[in-house]
């Protein structure tokens, strides 16, 4: 079921309703004036390191047990699978460098 999001056109209270098409209702302000359909989408900033999963700069598995992957890639963490773990975009750009790789979903 989608969530649905509404505001008052007059004080510009919001509020949000889950339910199915069919049962959607527009509910009243603490105003007294309907709220209506609220069609700008909610913007959210995130702060700080967000790791992530890189399949493609992963390695083999006996790569990390012979060292190999160590001296491609110096203090580099991996995952049982081979995968690299990447705290922050910094960081993946600076291993992509390593591989002289580049990557075309960036801006820069």
């Amino acid at each position: 079921m989608p969530v649905y999001n509404f505001m008052c056109p007059r004080c510009g209270e919001e509020d949000d309703d889950l339910c199915a098409y069919r049962d959607k209702k527009y509910p009243k302000c603490k105003c007294g004036r309907k709220m209506v359909d609220d069609y700008c989408p909610r913007t959210t900033k995130t702060y700080g390191d967000k790791e992530r999963v890189s399949t493609a700069l992963g390695v083999h598995p006996s790569q990390i047990a012979s060292g190999e992957a160590e001296r491609v890639h110096p203090g580099a963490r991996f995952n049982e699978n081979g995968d690299m773990l990447i705290k922050n975009r910094a960081e993946q750009k600076q291993r992509l460098r390593e591989r002289n790789w580049v990557d075309r979903n960036s801006y820069c």
